[in-house]
Formats: C-alpha cells, sequence, structure tokens
C-alpha cells in the first residue's frame, strides 16, 4: 500500500501521467476523478494521446518524489497551481 494526497492506495494503482510530467516538467494540475483514477500533469492544454501514459504508482514514486507531497484532494476533485512552490488551489472537477 502506498499512502499520499490524504488516501492509501494498492501498491498495483495505475495513474495517467502527461510525458512532459515525465521528462521532469513540474506538476501544476493532480486529477483525483470521482472513480478514483489520478492524474499527474503539467497543466498546459492540449495534450495528445500519445502524451498521456499509463504509469504504476509505486513506480511513479520511484521517478517522482515530489508526488509524496500532494494536497488532500477527494474523488471529484482536482488541484492546481500556477508554478512550482504556489499553493494549490482545490477545487471540484467541472461537469
Amino acid at each position: 500500500m502506498v499512502e499520499f494526497a490524504g488516501y492509501i492506495f494498492d501498491d498495483h494503482k495505475a495513474s495517467i501521467v502527461c510525458q512532459h510530467v515525465l521528462d521532469a516538467q513540474p506538476i501544476l494540475l493532480f486529477v483525483h476523478d470521482a472513480d478514483g483514477d489520478i492524474q499527474f500533469m503539467c497543466g498546459r492544454g492540449g495534450h495528445t494521446a500519445d502524451e498521456a501514459k499509463l504509469v504504476g504508482i509505486v513506480e511513479l514514486l520511484e521517478h517522482l518524489r515530489s508526488i509524496a507531497n500532494m494536497p488532500v484532494v477527494k474523488p471529484g476533485f482536482l488541484a492546481r497551481r500556477a508554478e512550482p512552490g504556489a499553493e494549490w488551489d482545490v477545487e471540484p472537477i467541472a461537469k
């Protein structure tokens, strides 16, 4: 089990990560979908399907230690910030 963002996730939990984040861009958007899926994005719009990667949460924690410090985000909510080090704004996912 892996604990972060106020929740405990199964070691085999997969997450969606944009290629920019995997390439060391900062995470500026964290999404906790209503169905429990989680996403870590750079915050830029216009991503293609090829830029979305499915990555196991344990592997992601090993690659990006910064996700251990994500804010608590309930399912159905997202957190965004303007730049690294800025405060996170948590809000419901728009429908």
